[in-house]
């Protein structure tokens, strides 16, 4: 009897696979190829960065870097001039651009997310513990644990530095906004309570305004008001007073800063795999295709890429790393 249930799901199972549907472009606007060959391929990616193979970093906001991390290490964050660097043993070590090594430390869990403001490195772990460390005095300054997480996103948001302030974003669905002169943590906002995959996956301030989310929620902080909805996020974009939201389920949706609903695009059946933004809008859809956006989504075109996306990217600048081959969409 086991066997038949066993069977008869696995049937089900199978039958909702073939039936999937995907994205169809009514038309391609143009197609773009592979420029060159890397000398490894991508290890491990995430928000801010990517790890090579063979040692090789690319980070969100340097573009490829000239150093070289230790095998058994990966990519944090390229934060105040620094690279943060990971093991999975817990080692974290803090290098100069010229990979010097400036700070290092073995620590009980697995960092997940940093960023460094002089000699203040802020962190949070995979046991969803916070600190914040001078790397200077080499003293731990303040730390906090916090509830522990069954499943994360791997797009995990790093901290962020406002003049004396840290935001924290959590593995719980939490900002903690922390006084680093006073060793006090002033807030505590959550922004989703999910029982999976509930982290702060994006966490980003402009024009005074903090915009941050969850895969379920999106909250925007101003010195005036708080402000959230409700939306199933795959990514964010924020730029020119605009939060544009990129779903699972394939729509483009344009917030302003109170996130109040302004436009949408539907692309049916697309799966995002990465967002970006130049002076247009981006985004890689599974399937092989490059949506090109207007920022006010009055109308958008359709490039056909050289595969479908079988295995992970990351988007630095103009530039679409796959693997071991990268794209210029310029």
């Amino acid at each position: 009897m086991r066997n038949i249930f066993l069977i008869l799901a696995l049937s089900l199972l199978f039958i909702g696979c073939s039936s999937r549907k995907y994205y169809e472009p009514k038309k391609v606007d143009a197609d773009i190829g592979y420029n060159k060959t890397m000398k490894s391929a991508l290890a491990d990616v995430s928000r801010d960065g990517a790890t090579y193979q063979n040692g090789q970093v690319i980070s969100k906001n340097g573009g490829l870097l000239t150093i070289m991390i230790p095998s058994g290490f990966r990519f944090v964050n390229r934060s105040d001039e620094k690279v943060v660097i990971t093991s999975g043993s817990g080692e974290v070590k803090v290098l100069g651009d010229s990979g010097k090594v400036v700070f290092e430390k073995n620590f009980p869990q697995q960092l997940v997310s940093a960023a460094l403001k002089n000699n203040l490195l802020a962190m949070v772990f995979g046991d969803n513990m916070i600190m914040l460390y001078d790397i200077q005095a080499n003293q731990m300054i303040y730390k906090e644990p916090l509830a522990s997480v069954v499943a994360v996103d791997a797009r995990l948001a790093n901290p962020v530095f406002l003049n004396d302030l840290v935001v924290f974003a959590t593995l719980d669905g939490r900002l903690l906004i922390m006084d680093s002169t006073k060793k006090v943590v002033l807030r505590d906002v959550a922004i989703s309570n999910k029982a999976l995959f509930n982290n702060v996956m994006f966490l980003n301030v402009q024009n005074n305004i903090l915009i941050a989310a969850t895969s379920s929620k999106i909250i925007a902080i101003d010195p005036k008001s708080i402000n959230n909805i409700s939306i199933d996020v795959k990514d964010i974009i924020y730029k020119n007073r605009k939060v544009y939201v990129f779903t699972k389920s394939g729509r483009v949706v344009m917030l302003d800063e109170k996130l109040k609903k302004l436009k949408e695009l539907k692309f049916q059946y697309a799966l995002f795999s990465s967002v970006f933004d130049s002076d247009k809008l981006y985004a890689v859809e599974r399937k092989g295709y490059l949506l090109e956006i207007e920022n006010d989504l009055s109308s958008y075109r359709v490039i056909k890429m050289p595969d479908e996306i079988k295995s992970s990217l990351f988007v630095s600048g103009n530039r679409i790393y796959f693997d071991d081959k990268y794209i210029d969409i310029k």
